[in-house]
């Protein structure tokens, strides 16, 4: 009985501090509703700014960029990330798809490197650069030809070439970049970036199908196809010039010879017609091949 009138009158005492103690201290309830201050950066964060950055610069016709892929989770992981295993990973995942492997390329691997230093540099982690370069425009920089380019990114504390591919192929975008059937060469590039006292990886693959994979247009076939447009241009109006020349005559010998001449005119005109459209056909037939192999 002693005991419980003892443990009652603690509580009540308990009670009584706790009330005194938020009356006294009105910032304590605050403090515990606030929760736990984080003084990292969320990547998070740092990744939605980067997107609303890419947002503003227009889409290029040709280029694949998904946004950058970011890993959230900060632990700290012993991994690494090499050029030669993320290829291996890459060509892993379109091998078991059926697809033919991707060939690396030296260029492209320049690619790559130029534009990973230049994101660590200036200090920021998107497609496009604060000066609005992107990896097309370094691509043409470096002298890579390329029909279509696409690049994946990502950063973060991925464990080994393993975990960072398993993350792209997991994102939609980037999946579709490693397992684009289009593409034929492939530059990698891998660094870790000073964070916070110690280093994340940062990751760059760039890929590319170059000119040759698609049968050229012969540019010589356009040039001829002019030369005849403005053959036919000047042929029409010398025939109409003619044509009206004849219907003011009289008749006679001179307007006979007239006529004769206007229907070897016409017959010059009616050939470098046809002349023209076959031009026009084989050109059009290249182009529509070209296309269609871009497209497949």
């Amino acid at each position: 009985m002693c005991s419980k009138k003892l443990a009652t009158g603690i509580l009540f005492v308990l009670l009584l501090f706790l009330f005194f103690l938020l009356l006294l201290f009105p910032s304590f309830k605050d403090v515990l509703e606030g929760g736990i201050i984080t003084l990292s950066p969320s990547f998070q964060e740092e990744q939605d700014k980067e997107e609303e950055k890419e947002k503003e610069v227009e889409e290029r016709e040709g280029v694949f960029s998904p946004g950058p892929l970011v890993k959230e989770d900060n632990a700290i992981v012993d991994g690494l990330l090499t050029e030669r295993g993320i290829m291996r990973e890459t060509n892993n995942h379109r091998e078991n798809d059926g697809l033919a492997p991707l060939k690396k390329d030296d260029e492209l691997d320049e690619v790559a490197r130029i534009k990973l230093d230049n994101m660590i540099d200036k200090g920021y982690f998107a497609h496009i650069s604060p000066s609005g370069k992107g990896v097309a425009d370094i691509a043409e920089e470096v002298g890579y030809d390329y029909l279509i380019i696409g690049d994946n990114l990502a950063r973060g504390n991925y464990k080994d070439d393993e975990d960072v591919v398993s993350a792209w192929m997991e994102s939609p975008g980037h999946k579709e970049n490693i397992m684009d059937e289009r593409y034929e060469d492939i530059g990698i590039a891998v660094k870790k970036e000073p964070y916070e006292g110690r280093g994340i990886w940062m990751a760059v693959q760039v890929f590319g199908m170059p000119v040759s994979a698609c049968p050229e247009v012969n540019k010589s076939l356009l040039e001829r196809v002019e030369e005849k447009k403005e053959e036919a241009e000047d042929l029409k109006m010398e025939k109409e010039s003619l044509k009206k020349e004849i219907e003011e005559m009289e008749r006679g010998e001179a307007y006979v010879n007239k006529v004769e001449e206007y229907n070897d005119l016409v017959d010059a005109y009616n050939s470098l017609v046809d002349s023209l459209d076959s031009l026009i056909g084989e050109y059009n037939h290249q182009v529509k091949l070209r296309e269609e192999c871009i497209n497949k």
